[in-house]
């Protein structure tokens, strides 16, 4: 009882009552251990046994009491403004906090149900309500004495022309009519709450700071609150958790109904907004474990700002695992579209699982993904920007009249939706692709420099003369031949022209640098060089001629939910390499292509940060997390190299662009570049710093911060789990298990 003592050691008339508490605390001891002993009285008075069933634990035989559990080594009031109290837990460890609560006056007319989200997340801030049921006679009697306190006032202020609250007069008078009605048929009824909350931190500056914070973030709900100026030891006890309800605080609470009590549940305040969408994992915030769920492109009647999804944590917090389910429940449930990027091999089970394609690329593999494709291509109207010859910029149904009148092959298409678009062959996409592909092959080994102003003009004239060759134009017609047939066990009313290839590029290159004594010239020495390995005549002969993917299989592999692009078994530049053009690949003949363009599409980056410090392929990432809402897609992208936030504004497009994170475990040491990096609180921080199991996490919704942990099934860990080892383990487990249930029968 040294807690009490140091509490109320302020005041002396509050001492000697604390150790008359300690007196008879002691005696109760005494008489609770001689019962123990068996010497207790042949009779007890049955209100001596009331009073035992209050009394607490004994301590004599080395049960706590709660006050020895939850009580700290020291607690003092501030002697001269008294608004806030220190605490020592430690000798090295001195904890500064300030009691408050919201006054009678200090809540708002409508009350959401996630008034307390933001504040519980902090960290530093622990939150009491203290409700009193009220007895429904006694609110009767209450209710009417107001109705005629309002009638009564109203009348008189009429008497005297003060008309400016009559408005508010009405207002208040339907209100506590209409609950009188309900009280009256047990629809409703009204309850004392007081909500107290006490901020803390490890300085006066930083408990001060707290304490601004969450004020602005009740505030922001229309709450206000107020320290317990001169009361903070009551203030203190009545919100700590020992059950105590301070007497002396009754101006603190207010009437609130069921209806509203119900809403400021701070248990529900822990869950996240429900959007529809697939199952997630369960809330571990919550008392009851709720399932939540998670959907990125939001329903009919919200969608969220962007699509996109970061899944971050250390190598083993469940990243895969969380991944795969998210995809297997989107793809089966949903019915959402998925290709992925796979570098280690880990989603080949699940393509196999959803009976879904996986294409292992190797570097002698009959598929060929061409880098030289040109493909149909849609921008949104609004993106268009003319002006006319007096340089005002013109309206869109002016751009749309322009680009109708100006016959250069685009083609203005109108979507379901009644969103308009821009259709045509962008040629220009295909030549900065190649020159792309062109500057990884040369600098993917990190002994060469990307290409030149020279190189990228000699590469740029050879694409064009191919293209010309070819007979392509930036109308869409103009990739399809006048015939119908058969092309790769696919019927075409007409069929595709063949695409330009690195053998056309490489052999028009040569040609137009050919010196007039027959020699190379020099300037393309080193382009002609990195290209020849990619040749079909190559080592590495995957990116030259037409794109195919097997026989019966369409190029843009339209018919396919799910495809898996395993480049687990290519290494090096060549694996660098392949990452860049799949793609790039994707972009371009899926999620940019229009016969997708009211299909749900997530593109499945793994390890995306690796490539951070390329400025050609990160800087397509960022343009794709930009602009891929844009064509109903959603990039999804992992990372354990955590490190690689540190200083690169580039990963924080990567998150300020993703309205959706699942933050996993995070060593210590990457806590503070956590919290730069994704804003995340320090209660946040608390969780994904304190050792999580696997799976488990703060998952970031559209603003909301929810600590859940994901809810694999047994037959969804049978493709989810990317440790074989592990997996073996849990089958072995659960092997186990079920015999001795059988036994047990």
């Amino acid at each position: 009882m040294g807690f009490f003592k140091n509490l109320f050691s302020k005041n002396e008339q509050e001492d000697e009552s604390v150790e008359d508490q300690d007196q008879e605390i002691e005696e109760d001891q005494y008489d609770n251990s001689n019962e123990a002993f068996g010497n207790q009285d042949d009779e007890e008075d049955p209100e001596d046994e009331f009073y035992d069933n209050q009394r607490s634990p004994s301590t004599a035989i080395g049960q706590p009491s709660l006050i020895n559990i939850i009580a700290n080594s020291y607690w003092s009031t501030d002697d001269v403004m008294q608004e806030y109290f220190i605490m020592r837990e430690t000798m090295k460890h001195r904890t500064y906090g300030i009691a408050a609560y919201v006054p009678p006056s200090g809540y708002p007319r409508m009350v959401d149900t996630g008034i307390f989200q933001e504040l519980l997340a902090q960290g530093n801030i622990d939150l009491t309500m203290d409700v009193v049921p009220r007895e429904r006679r006694n609110i009767m009697k209450e209710l009417s004495k107001d109705l005629n306190v309002i009638r009564s006032n109203s009348e008189y202020q009429q008497d005297k022309g003060q008309t400016f609250q009559m408005r508010e007069n009405i207002t208040k008078y339907s209100d506590i009519d209409n609950l009188l009605d309900e009280v009256q048929f047990d629809e409703n009824r009204l309850y004392n709450v007081n909500i107290s909350v006490i901020v803390y931190g490890d300085s006066e500056r930083e408990m001060n700071k707290n304490f601004g914070v969450a004020e602005d973030l009740l505030a922001n709900e229309g709450i206000s609150l107020t320290p317990y100026v001169k009361r903070v030891k009551s203030g203190y006890l009545q919100t700590i958790p020992i059950g105590a309800r301070m007497y002396n605080l009754d101006d603190t609470f207010r009437n609130v109904d069921r209806k509203s009590l119900s809403v400021m549940d701070m248990a529900r305040n822990a869950a996240g907004r429900f959007n529809g969408g697939i199952p997630i994992g369960t809330n571990q915030a919550t008392p009851s474990a709720n399932t939540e769920f998670l959907n990125v492109f939001g329903s009919k009647t919200h969608r969220p700002i962007n699509y996109n999804m970061g899944i971050v944590g250390e190598s083993g917090s469940g990243k895969s695992t969380t991944n795969k389910i998210k995809m297997e429940r989107e793809i089966a449930i949903l019915g959402f579209e998925h290709r992925s990027i796979d570098p280690d091999g880990e989603y080949v089970l699940l393509a196999k699982h959803l009976h879904q394609l996986n294409l292992t690329i190797t570097s002698d593999a009959k598929f060929i993904i061409n880098p030289c494709a040109v493909s149909l291509t849609e921008t949104p109207l609004e993106e268009e920007i003319e002006t006319d010859e007096n340089g005002r910029q013109m309206t869109e149904q002016e751009i749309e009249d322009q680009i109708k009148l100006s016959n250069d092959g685009r083609q203005v298409i109108t979507h379901e939706d009644g969103e308009k678009f821009v259709q045509k062959v962008n040629v220009s996409s295909m030549i900065s692709n190649v020159e792309g592909f062109v500057n990884e092959i040369l600098s993917a080994n990190g002994n060469e420099k990307g290409l030149n102003v020279s190189e990228t003009s000699r590469l740029e004239d050879a694409i064009n003369a191919v293209v010309k060759r070819l007979g392509i134009t930036a109308d869409p017609n103009s990739l399809y031949q006048d015939k119908a047939g058969t092309l790769n066990g696919h019927f075409y009313d007409r069929i595709p022209k063949p695409e330009p290839t690195l053998t056309d590029i490489y052999q028009e290159l040569a040609k137009q640098n050919t010196l007039p004594d027959g020699s190379e010239d020099p300037k393309v020495s080193r382009l002609l060089d990195g290209l020849k390995p990619y040749l079909r005549t190559g080592s590495k002969p995957i990116f030259d001629g037409q794109t195919y993917f097997g026989n019966g299989r369409t190029a843009d592999l339209n018919k396919y939910l799910y495809v898996n692009f395993n480049i687990s078994q290519l290494v090096g530049s060549l694996k660098r390499v392949a990452y860049y053009v799949i793609t790039k690949y994707l972009w371009e003949r899926w999620m940019t292509n229009p016969e997708k363009a009211t299909t749900k599409k997530v593109l499945d980056a793994d390890e995306i940060l690796q490539f951070i410090d390329d400025p050609v392929m990160f800087g397509f990432f960022e343009m794709m997390v930009r602009r891929c809402r844009k064509r109903n897609g959603s990039l999804c992208w992992l990372t354990q190299d955590i490190e690689r936030f540190q200083g690169r504004p580039q990963a924080k497009a990567l998150v300020t662009n993703s309205e959706f994170m699942f933050c996993l475990q995070t060593k210590p040491e990457h806590r503070q570049l956590m919290k730069d990096a994704i804003d995340l609180t320090d209660g946040a921080l608390n969780i994904l710093t304190g050792n999580p199991e696997p799976g488990e996490g703060i998952l970031r919704a559209e603003g909301d911060s929810i600590w859940i942990k994901t809810n694999p099934s047994q037959e969804e860990m049978e493709f989810a789990e990317s440790n074989r080892a592990v997996e073996l383990a849990r089958k072995t487990k659960d092997a186990v298990r079920e015999i001795n249930e059988k036994l047990k029968q």
